[in-house]
């Protein structure tokens, strides 16, 4: 196989034309026309990932993030994201990412979200960009009533992540919006849809909004709601490559220390 064959059928399953204007998804370092041998899946190119697949062998890495998103001026070596790319092309090894692309297509990051903390999908919220109607959320129903309390449990043990809510933690809770990633911006649009609305990255401010108008909100982190997805990203791989290896999904970047008087 080819590593443009690989992209060809990554973008058949994750339409990248589908993908945000802003995001440099497909094949963002290597030769389409290189040879697959090794292929391994991660959820983003940290140096750990970069360092194990030039011990490993690995020739084709396939990255739900991108590793390069604003222009580059030059790659130099040093402990930036070019200086990964440069050690990448140094050991022939090609990427391919997908990220908003899979974000928005039927059965990507945001329906395997809603999958992992049993919502049933009923419906599709948060554009992309304003105007293209791809949508990055998810929106549905739970198949038992629960307490915001009990979900929040839930979803913990869901995504292995500890979580912060928002709100009566003894709210009742039926439905149920997501935002794999960093959904803070579309907090208003959760608040019309939901109970509880899970994503990662909220600030301050959105949960003022939340509870102005009553809805509660897990901040699972930006991580752990999107490790769904990347896991399903590794089984569609394998699909494509057989002899697809996985690397690992990168743990989440913050540790959390607690605190008692």
């Amino acid at each position: 196989m080819l590593v443009g064959s690989l992209v060809d059928a990554l973008d058949e399953r994750f339409p990248f034309r589908r993908a945000a204007s802003w995001d440099p998804v497909g094949l963002q370092l290597g030769a389409a026309n290189a040879d697959v041998g090794s292929v391994s899946v991660c959820h983003e190119v940290t140096p750990d990932v970069a360092r194990t697949c030039l011990e490993t062998g690995v020739d084709t890495l396939v990255s739900y993030h991108p590793l390069l998103f604003d222009p580059v001026t030059s790659i130099v070596d040093g402990p930036t994201a070019e200086g990964t790319a440069l050690r990448l092309l140094g050991g022939s090894i090609s990427l391919v990412v997908v990220h908003t692309a899979m974000d928005v297509a039927e059965g990507g990051t945001g329906d395997q979200l809603a999958d992992a903390l049993g919502v049933k999908v009923e419906g599709h919220f948060a554009e992309t960009e304003v105007g293209v109607e791809d949508w990055i959320g998810r929106f549905g129903v739970l198949t038992r009533k629960t307490t915001l309390s009990e979900f929040s449990q839930d979803v913990a043990r869901a995504l292995g992540s500890d979580v912060r809510v928002s709100h009566s933690t003894d709210a009742t809770v039926t439905k149920v919006a997501v935002v794999p990633g960093s959904g803070s911006s579309f907090t208003s649009e959760a608040a019309a849809l939901a109970d509880v609305y899970v994503t990662g990255d909220i600030g301050h401010h959105s949960v003022q909004t939340a509870t102005r108008l009553g809805i509660g909100v897990i901040d699972a982190g930006h991580i752990p709601t999107e490790r769904p997805g990347v896991k399903h990203l590794y089984d569609v791989v394998r699909k494509i490559a057989p002899n697809a290896e996985f690397v690992r999904i990168d743990p989440h970047p913050w540790e959390g220390v607690s605190w008692s008087p």
